[in-house]
């Protein structure tokens, strides 16, 4: 996991190169352009979802990747994401790199705007949850193949 600022996202095109075309997009593109819904970058490899949400989950639910990494951008609004240990994955719907999970424990932590982290594959993580009362959030999902 990575937690960083928009402002550095560029040093993570090291990564890869699907890391590479997803940083180089995000550094040369007007998202305050963005429509909501699914962008397409990089045929299967590079995928981002610009959403508008009501964060007022009473507990966090976790999930799992196993092809998938995710940067997870903040726009505006503040969004509590817990990073967990131990998960135990349920099956993914046919198709599909989203493996529910149950973890053991999870530590807590809080993104603002222009905040971002990277899931990588095989770390169980619980995105979409309130600071720390219901609220509003923007937020960018990019989904890079590695």
């Amino acid at each position: 996991m990575v937690i960083d600022h928009l402002r550095n996202i560029l040093i993570y095109g090291s990564l890869g190169r699907n890391f590479q075309t997803a940083v180089r997009w995000l550094s040369e593109t007007d998202l305050s352009q963005l429509s909501s819904g699914k962008t397409v970058i990089d045929g299967e490899n590079v995928l981002a979802t610009l959403s508008d949400l009501y964060l007022d989950r009473p507990e966090p639910a976790y999930e799992v990747h196993h092809q998938y990494a995710d940067i997870q951008l903040v726009l505006s609004g503040q969004e509590r994401f817990y990073l967990g240990w131990d998960g135990k994955e349920s099956p993914a719907a046919p198709g599909s790199d989203f493996f529910p999970c149950q973890v053991s424990r999870g530590l807590p932590f809080t993104l603002e705007a222009d905040q971002f982290v990277i899931f990588l594959p095989g770390e169980p993580h619980a995105p979409g949850n309130p600071d720390t009362v219901p609220g509003s959030c923007r937020k960018l999902v990019i989904k890079v193949r590695v």
